[in-house]
């Protein structure tokens, strides 16, 4: 297993606009690797990470769900084909001045793949955000 590991990024946005990127299915697919959220967002329903083609990349089980703060759910890759436990991922979103801090716990795995892919997604969700209000 991985260490834990925590990624945290300021964006100039509101909570709302934020929570919105996390959760909303179009939106999510600007940052999340061409693929759009799928679940109930009830506490232990299936989450899915879904491309175009109507492949699952990702796959989990939602653990908490907060709104608009925070939600976490399992994570298994399924990118490769067979079934990859790459333990969780928890999102956090903090109000902080005229914006939100946003944090990333991805704690598990096993990968440097998926450690870089984390660092991606929170660098995305930034890009995605301040672009929007630009």
């Amino acid at each position: 297993m991985t260490a834990d590991r925590i990624y945290q990024v300021r964006i100039a946005a509101s909570p709302e606009e934020t929570w919105a990127a996390l959760t909303d299915p179009e939106r999510v697919r600007h940052y999340y690797f061409d693929t759009a959220v799928r679940t109930t967002w009830e506490v232990g329903t299936v989450i899915d990470y879904v491309g175009d083609d109507g492949e699952v990349a990702m796959t989990g089980v939602i653990l908490s769900f907060d709104p608009p703060r925070s939600f976490s759910h399992t994570f298994i890759a399924t990118w490769s084909g067979a079934p990859d436990d790459q333990g969780t991922l928890t999102w956090t979103v903090d109000p902080e001045g005229e914006g939100v801090l946003v944090t990333l716990a991805h704690a598990g795995g096993s990968g440097e793949e998926t450690a870089g892919g984390s660092k991606e997604l929170i660098d995305g969700l930034k890009g995605y955000l301040e672009a929007q209000t630009a």
